[in-house]
């Protein structure tokens, strides 16, 4: 049996729990959110084995796709199609998903055809067109499935616009095939604050089915860049820090809130290392506050080192590991956070810029709720760069209970007396937001 492409399969009734959605239709898209209270999804997967993969070219050359295309819509085979284009992800892309659904029957009983193609293509207004495919080994069929509806699903990140939507099934070995073209649209983002962001991104980017794990969340398949672009009058060094501490007070032990925090805020900080700043510099780190120290840095204002910065999530290293004496350890503390601002102020050198002004030191924070953190008293922050620094702080509120605020009053006396602006996030909307508002704010200054 020839090695298969994963291809993302799911029992009708799995799917819905996996994502808490019904089915989506595609006469009535509306857009959503990504919220940090939604579970990552737990995804079937076609086994593979040992022959060479097969790739999107040859298995569309392989396939009549063409023809049937000049033939139009047909159907042999029971099923449905549907798509939705109606959620905005953490990485600020629009999320298009297109599934199909066959009876689990009408694929038992055809368990000794060897495989079911399927194909997808979908073609902007401007002819460009991006293309997918899933192979289903019928063997692998289980019988329960004759009691389920099969589901075969990809996802893409998408710019708004009208697109031609064109899908085939087809059993090889009984050449009965289903083809069907229809238009696929794609809203904008209401009340979008960046509408400029999208701008020179590919229309239809498919989603790697390999992905698994950090990548997952930090989405190394795709290559489209935002435009996020920040002009100043007044030269800006920014640095993102990322807190990454893993901390079993804070997630209560549960490495189920720590991913629900990571899918949220590790493409928040992959975001802000794509911004193109055109008066200033920019560096990056990540910090562990229970363990004080910095689990990851880059200095050269490039796109993250994913190669690098992976590594402190694999299981057992750096903060993706939580030890037993931090879950003995009830007083933890995020002086360190403090600490290293100050520490990084101290390291400004002390010039002027050519137009006799000194440069912004702008710190973007990225971090958990810190209700259960201990915080001592501390005197006022005294560097002597005070007043050329400001702070946005992003608290990623991952779970809700009575009672709890975030901490983020706590951080900010911790700072005192640094300009800091906080703002809560639940939301991929409410990045966005914060986004705006930081580009709108430093490129006034």
């Amino acid at each position: 049996m020839a090695n298969r492409r994963p291809l993302f399969l799911f029992w009708r009734t799995l799917a819905l729990l996996a994502f808490g959605l019904g089915a989506c239709h595609a006469a009535q898209l509306r857009f959503w959110q990504a919220t940090l209270q939604e579970p990552i999804p737990q995804q079937a997967t076609i086994q593979k084995d040992n022959a060479q993969e097969p790739t999107t070219d040859s298995v569309f050359a392989e396939a009549p796709f063409d023809q049937w295309a000049a033939q139009g819509n047909h159907q042999e085979v029971p099923w449905q199609v549907q798509t939705s284009a109606d959620r905005l992800s953490f990485h600020q892309r629009l999320i298009a998903t297109i599934k199909v659904q066959v009876p689990g029957p009408e694929l038992l009983k055809r368990s000794h055809d060897e495989h079911v193609t399927l194909l997808v293509e979908v073609r902007n207004g401007q002819g460009v067109s991006a293309r997918n495919f899933g192979l289903l080994d019928l063997a692998e069929l289980k019988p329960e499935m004759k009691r389920s509806d099969v589901e075969f699903s990809w996802q893409a990140f998408a710019v708004p616009g009208q697109y031609e939507l064109s899908v085939a099934l087809w059993d090889k070995k009984t050449d009965e095939h289903n083809f069907l073209r229809r238009l696929f649209h794609v809203d904008a983002y209401k009340n979008d604050p960046l509408p400029e962001m999208w701008r020179g991104l590919p229309a239809f980017e498919f989603w790697s089915t390999k992905r698994d794990g950090p990548e997952y969340m930090f989405h190394t398949d795709i290559e489209g860049r935002p435009n996020l672009a920040l002009a100043t009058r007044r030269p800006i060094q920014m640095e993102v820090l990322f807190d990454m501490t893993p901390s079993a007070e804070i997630f209560r032990g549960s490495y189920g809130y720590y991913n629900h925090y990571l899918a949220a805020a590790l493409p928040t900080f992959k975001l802000l290392n794509q911004m193109d700043i055109k008066n200033g510099s920019r560096t990056s780190a990540a910090l562990d506050l229970v363990q004080r120290h910095v689990v990851f840095e880059q200095n050269d204002g490039k796109d993250l080192d994913w190669a690098v910065l992976r590594k402190t999530l694999l299981p057992g290293s750096g903060p993706g590991t939580v030890s037993v004496k931090d879950l003995k350890n009830r007083q933890q503390s995020p002086v360190y956070l403090r600490e290293e601002i100050v520490r990084r102020l101290k390291a400004v050198p002390k010039q002027a810029s050519k137009l006799g002004e000194r440069p912004l030191h702008v710190f973007v924070l990225l971090g958990s709720q810190m209700d259960f953190y201990t915080f001592p008293r501390l005197p006022e922050i005294e560097t002597g760069e005070e007043q050329d620094c400001v702070i946005y702080y992003l608290q990623f509120e991952f779970s809700q209970g009575e009672g709890l605020t975030g901490g983020a009053n706590n951080v900010e006396k911790m700072l005192k007396p640094m300009k800091i602006r906080t703002f809560e996030v639940r939301s991929a909307g409410d990045v966005r937001r914060v986004l705006a508002k930081i580009l709108e704010e430093l490129g006034r200054m």
